[in-house]
């Protein structure tokens, strides 16, 4: 009743005031209430609709990934994508000791095992071991199934980036070459394994000296992974870190090309494009991921190519020393890698072009020696003596020597080249022959006879009688 009365006062208000005629609701339930009304005159804006916040650039994907479902493979995988070669291997070993056990060496996940283990050598600088396991994976897989099935393919393919690393660049890049084209017939252009091959066969160029198509190479296949992963994929990433790295090694290696993008500021943007990427990686990935240590390595190799970038250089390397130490171990690949720049950056302290003009003098083998003997030892142990890596540092250690006039120094350290060529089966380079050659006039000269001969004898003779 009270309900009634105030709706039919209502009703008469409306009428009175606005004309408004109200009609009954057909609806049982109540409409929801009108939001209020602003002031016809009102200057207040309308919200403005939310803008999207652009969204956060990650990495995505993974390097390594796990063989099956096995706990253990799942560790070794995680293991292996942060670069803990040692413990992955303890793990993928005990793997295979089971399935050799259980399913027998001729089982594709045993082979497959095996491939794994032989490229963690590879990534911790046991070639000698990793030869071994890629020649069983390959032998064995090309037995069993056929020379064009993927395992066996990508066996071989590893085998041909380890006779480059040996120091065997024309059989590695036929072995690449000749694994890449099967992979193309077969498993097609852009499969991963094939992408690979690619990646090798870019590493055998480098090793026989055509550096600027082993650049072009690592380019295309960042561009392919690019369109296949995405940009943000850490495989594009890896393969942008390739890149980088022959183009430092063909800028290096090339000195009279070097003076040339010297004076044309082209030194400077490959430094200022290395720090853009190390930046990148340390942002996206933190600090201590291995990506971004290798990152900084490059960063200051390409501010080493500078004279006035010492400094600089200097200080980036100690940054990425100081990273792998502590997330990766002193003896880490990535670390001694960091050593071993360092040793060439002091030993080229100086020169206008490192190795072509200027003469350095005691401090830079000072410097250097240090740097340049540790990361000897450590490739000496594992890659062996005939390796081109400890070859390059052994020659490099005898010039400083001899610059220094430390002959007899100097001549240990030719000796030693000359032994591991002969070891490796290689000729002894021209330079190291003079060198040594001139180390053994010197020294003839300034060492004491070993026996006392010849007309002192004889004189000691006539003085007993």
């Amino acid at each position: 009743m009270i309900k009634g009365n105030i709706k039919q006062i209502a009703d008469q208000v409306l009428i009175t005031e606005q004309g408004y005629i109200t009609q009954p609701s057909v609806s049982p339930h109540p409409a929801p209430p009108l939001p209020p009304r602003l002031p016809g005159n009102s200057s207040i804006p309308y919200p403005a609709a939310p803008t999207p916040q652009p969204a956060t650039k990650r990495v995505i994907g993974t390097l390594f990934t796990p063989v099956d479902n096995d706990p253990r493979s799942i560790k070794a995988a995680e293991l292996k994508n942060n670069y803990r070669w040692d413990e992955a291997r303890k793990l993928e070993y005990d793997i295979f000791n089971e399935h050799m056990r259980t399913i027998g060496p001729d089982h594709h996940s045993t082979l497959e095992i095996g491939y794994h283990l032989a490229s963690i050598d590879l990534e911790s600088g046991y070639l000698s071991k990793a030869a071994e396991w890629a020649s069983w994976v390959s032998s064995n897989s090309q037995r069993v199934f056929d020379k064009r099935h993927p395992l066996a393919m990508k066996a071989e393919s590893l085998m041909g980036e380890i006779l480059c690393h040996q120091g065997k660049g024309q059989e590695g890049e036929s072995v690449c070459a000749n694994v890449l084209a099967r992979q193309q017939m077969t498993i097609g252009e852009d499969d991963l394994d094939t992408l690979d091959t690619r990646r090798r066969l870019a590493i055998a160029y480098g090793a026989v000296e055509r550096r600027q198509e082993a650049v072009q190479i690592s380019e295309r296949v960042t561009e392919r992974l690019r369109e296949l992963l995405g940009p943000n994929h850490i495989r594009v990433y890896a393969s942008i870190l390739d890149t980088a790295d022959h183009m430092l090694s063909m800028r290096s290696h090339d000195t009279r090309a070097l003076m040339v993008m010297r004076f044309s500021g082209e030194v400077d943007q490959l430094a200022q494009g290395a720090t853009h990427i190390a930046r990148e990686l340390t942002d996206l990935l933190g600090p201590r991921h291995p990506l971004a240590i290798r990152a900084l390595r490059l960063q200051g190799g390409s501010q080493m190519l500078d004279p006035d970038g010492i400094t600089a250089a200097s200080e980036t390397f100690r940054r990425g020393l100081a990273n792998a130490e502590e997330e990766l171990g002193a003896d880490h690949p990535e670390t001694m890698s960091i050593v071993a720049l360092m040793g060439v950056m002091y030993a080229s302290q100086g020169r206008s072009v490192a190795g072509l003009y200027g003469t350095p003098g005691q401090s830079n083998t000072q410097l250097a020696t240090p740097w340049l003997s540790r990361y000897l030892t450590w490739a000496e142990n594992r890659m062996g003596k005939g390796c081109p890596e400890v070859q390059s540092t052994l020659a490099m250690l005898g010039k400083l020597h001899m610059e220094a006039q430390k002959h007899v120094e100097a001549q240990g350290y030719y000796e030693r080249v000359v032994e591991g060529c002969r070891e490796n089966g290689a000729a002894v380079p021209q330079e190291v022959q003079t060198m040594l050659q001139l180390c053994r006039m010197h020294t003839r000269y300034i060492m004491p006879q070993r026996t006392s001969g010849g007309i002192q004898s004889l004189l000691s003779s006539f003085q007993r009688m």
